[in-house]
């Protein structure tokens, strides 16, 4: 504890910051506190509402009733309608590879670590909490912090004891949040120092404090000036936020080296810049003294702001919701009302203009007269002296309700005119638009009126995340397992600064020693490696629809669809349709009309493909006698109109075929030529080897023979020549009758040959 002579220096710079945000913030947190009465149903101004309490009667003065005050609530329904839209939204985180070393990979650890923490935040809901608040009246507030993983000892290693992870966490009063006025940007993401208050009960203080200077805090509430920190019993504790810089210097020399301080003395500089490092250091303050010290692990404040309406006047910034803007239109629905009520209901019935004389026997029943029904009412034509008395005269004029309705009317208009809130979105349906489209398209409209607060939940998401990304290395440590969530909020557990593999259960195993991350790299490699200090990643925040109206549409938009589609798809959807209904017994339904899970349809579903199948063939048969009666008149069109090109074609083919083949044919005549040369050469061996067998006698024969092959080649040359000269015709006949020439020489000479050998065998005579 510091000496009470010497005031702590932390305490000093607090209180001195303190004031300063408690004087620029006073305007904002007083509308903040009228919006929040007002939605509270405080709605009527204390003056007004205390005139119409009424009072007693006073000298000179009758009593005066009380008047109605009504509050007929048409602004909660607006701020619902924004709020709910925000709860109903699907916020989505996307990690980006965007630094050296950075990859794809780790980018997804970082998405479905942020995905776990915004899963485990839905409990208490801090965003959307913070996003009611800044509909209402203006900003919302909500906080990252970092806590224990394992909160029990049993069955923890270790080197687990002191592992952290980041959750977040609601500001239930925006009040209790001041910021550094001089912060200027959306996310308040440039500001020096903040408070967050807590007003604790004098025991409870005393009690977790027991080490707490309340002899200084005495002194205080006798002499300070920070209102409301010290009384007799509550004492106000207060986090103190602060942001502190480090500079370090860097110098570039001009050979390309790069040192971390200033240069040395006689180098030749390029260039030198001193970087201020930030760091986050909290403090947990009374009044008077510092009770706990803390330090965050990021280099801005963990209190994150969900803006409403900003604007700037005159160089401050001014806050608000739709409350605010409604007020005054609320306001005119509540006297709207009151009064026609008050003038229907409450007001005197219609008074009769009457002597006093007249009801003096009967005063008991005039002044009933407005809660009993009395058939007639008895009056006193003539005073006690017996004059003539007039006769009472009843007021028959009408009270003013048609002119209070039409204003009750104008007034609900001015709620909807100042609340950019339209019909659509209230669910009041206007006769003149009876399309589903249009009425859609309404709602759109005034849903774009009021996108600025999902537009600002988004950014505050985007400043949360790069928050986060900022932390979770350094509150990691290297072999530490870490619960994620993957698509479609999966479980899954990683470890992360070391190779591992998926062992059994999901539960992730370090690798061996010989692993290296470089190994563990590889695309062959069985083993995984994460390491979140290498590289830098950005995120960004998509918004959808919540997953239970996305269903809801889907199911919607399935429905419309399922008329149009073929009898045999609507047998397989329908099924899948009516799971995604809500309804009880819908899954049961769902699985009896599904098909058997072997594969074989039922009798009934069978008999209804059976008869489905016939319609469908007679169907196609219908159709292919269409198409081929079109066809066949295509076709003869097709055939007159191009009858002379085919003609001329046909022509110029079969002329290029003639051509080609006799081209062949003169070429295989030339071919058949040369082989008969051939042949004779052979023949003439024959016929000289005959010879010296069979004498004088033979060589007669072979001569003869010889001369017939002659004539015959000669033919061929012919026939080869004519061939030649493209008479096909004429080369047709004289092969012809060339070979009818062969083939009876071919007999004569078998016919010489046989006789030559007889005459060989036939003895000499003597």
């Amino acid at each position: 504890m510091p000496d009470r002579g010497a005031p702590d220096p932390i305490i000093a710079e607090a209180r001195k910051r303190w004031m300063k945000c408690s004087e620029a913030e006073d305007p904002q947190r007083k509308r903040i506190i009228a919006a929040k009465k007002f939605r509270a149903l405080d709605q009527w101004p204390a003056a007004i509402k205390l005139q119409r309490e009424g009072a007693g009667s006073i000298a000179g003065q009758s009593p005066q009733p009380p008047r109605p005050c009504l509050v007929v609530d048409r602004l909660s329904q607006p701020v619902r309608q924004v709020s709910n839209t925000v709860k109903n939204a699907d916020f989505g985180f996307d990690v980006m590879p965007v630094g050296q070393g950075a990859d794809v990979e780790t980018a997804e650890i970082f998405k479905g670590y942020l995905r776990r923490v915004q899963n485990q935040a839905r409990g208490e809901s801090p965003i959307e909490w913070a996003a009611d608040g800044a509909i209402e009246g203006g900003i919302g507030w909500f906080r990252l912090r970092t806590d224990f993983v394992h909160q029990t000892w049993d069955g923890v290693p270790d080197e687990a004891v002191f592992d952290q992870e980041l959750v977040m966490e609601r500001i239930a009063n925006n009040l209790t949040v001041y910021c550094d006025p001089s912060a200027v940007r959306p996310t308040r993401s440039d500001a020096q120092f903040m408070f967050v208050i807590e007003d604790m009960d004098r025991d409870e203080f005393e009690r977790k404090y027991p080490d707490a200077d309340l002899r200084g805090l005495e002194e205080f509430s006798s002499t300070g000036d920070m209102q409301g920190w010290v009384s007799d019993d509550v004492i106000r504790l207060a986090e103190y936020h602060r942001v502190i810089y480090q500079d370090r210097p860097f110098t570039w020399l001009t050979d390309g080296t790069i040192l971390e301080g200033p240069a040395p003395k006689g180098a030749d500089v390029r260039m030198s810049r001193v970087m201020r490092v930030p760091s986050v250091k909290i403090d947990l303050i009374n009044a008077v003294q510092s009770l706990q010290k803390f330090e965050w692990a990021g280099s801005h404040i963990p209190l994150i702001p969900v803006m409403g309406e900003e604007l700037n006047v005159d160089g401050k910034p001014v806050l608000r919701g739709i409350i605010e803007l409604g007020m005054d239109a609320q306001r005119m629905v509540n006297y709207t009302y009151s009064g026609a009520i008050e003038i229907y209901a409450l007001a005197g019935k219609k008074a009769p203009m009457i002597p006093g004389a007249s009801i003096q026997n009967y005063k008991a029943i005039w002044d009933t007269r407005n809660i009993i029904n009395y058939s007639y009412l008895p009056y006193d034509p003539w005073d006690d002296q017996g004059r003539a008395l007039p006769q009472p005269t009843l007021d028959t004029t009408d009270a003013p309700i048609q002119a209070s309705v039409a204003l009750m009317q104008v007034s609900e208009e001015a709620i909807k005119a100042s609340t950019s809130t339209g019909d659509a979105s209230l669910g009041n349906t206007n006769p003149n638009e009876r399309s589903g489209r249009a009425l859609a398209e309404l709602k759109s409209q005034s849903d774009l009126a009021n996108s600025n607060y999902p537009d600002n939940v988004r950014r505050a998401y985007i400043y949360a995340a790069a928050l986060m990304l900022e932390v979770i290395p350094k509150i990691t440590r290297v072999g530490q397992i870490l619960h994620i969530l993957g698509m479609d909020d999966e479980p899954k557990q990683v470890m992360v600064g070391r190779p591992f593999k998926a062992g059994p259960n999901g539960v992730p195993e370090a690798a061996p020693e010989d692993v290296t991350p470089e190994v563990a790299k590889m695309k062959e490699s069985l083993w995984n490696f994460y390491d979140l200090n290498n590289g830098t990643y950005n995120c960004t925040v998509t918004m959808g629809k919540a997953t239970a109206t996305r269903q809801q549409e889907g199911a919607a938009a399935l429905g419309d669809l399922l008329p149009h589609l073929p009898p045999e798809m609507q047998a397989k959807i329908i099924p899948d349709y009516i799971k995604q209904l809500s309804f009880p017994g819908a899954q049961a339904i769902a699985e009896k009309l599904a098909p058997p899970t072997d594969g074989q349809p039922s009798p009934e579903q069978a008999a209804a493909m059976v008869a489905q199948l016939q319609e469908e063939n007679a169907q196609l048969k219908q159709a292919a006698e269409g198409n081929t009666i079109k066809a066949q008149t295509t076709l003869q069109k097709a055939e007159q109109d191009n009858t002379a090109k085919v003609a001329v074609e046909q022509a110029r083919i079969e002329s290029s075929e003639r051509i080609a083949r006799e081209n062949n044919e003169t070429k295989l005549a030339v071919a058949e030529l040369g082989a008969l040369a051939k042949q004779l050469q052979d023949t003439l061996a024959m016929f000289a080897a005959e010879r010296s067998r069979i004498g004088v006698q033979g060589h007669e024969v072979g001569m003869t023979a010889m001369g017939q092959e002659h004539e015959r080649a000669m033919a061929e040359a012919g026939h080869a020549r004519a061939m030649e000269q493209g008479d096909v015709q004429a080369a047709q006949s004289a092969e012809a009758a060339e070979a009818e020439r062969a083939h009876q020489a071919e007999m004569q000479s078998e016919a010489q040959r046989a006789a030559a050998e007889q005459s060989a065998q036939r003895p000499a005579k003597p």
